[in-house]
């Protein structure tokens, strides 16, 4: 089974609380779509694990806990408007920093 570390966005280009519930739905829509098409990986969805995090709270410490995540992942798919996130360009950053393949989804 591979571990896939699912990247999105969660405040996008505003951090509104519409653009946060907005991506919110999305992403649980994309795990479901995932789960069901791809039942042999492991998906690790941050957005869903440090979901008891603030939003629009200080994101070092979440941050911090999403790249421990992604280290133990084999890859990560990057879905949605990802480069209106700061998280996401967080994540694609390290991921290409320490050799962990990135695949860009369409969803």
């Amino acid at each position: 089974m591979k571990a896939v570390y699912v990247a999105h966005p969660l405040r996008g280009a505003t951090g509104s609380p519409e653009e946060i519930r907005t991506n919110l739905e999305r992403i649980d829509e994309i795990m479901k779509n995932f789960a069901a098409i791809y039942p042999n990986n492991l998906f690790i969805s941050p957005l869903h694990a440090f979901s008891y995090y603030d939003a629009r709270g200080p994101q070092k410490q979440v941050m911090r806990q999403c790249l421990a995540a992604l280290d133990l992942c084999q890859e990560i798919w990057v879905c949605g408007e990802w480069r209106t996130s700061e998280g996401c360009k967080m994540e694609l950053s390290y991921a290409d920093s320490v050799g962990i393949p990135i695949v860009y989804m369409k969803v």
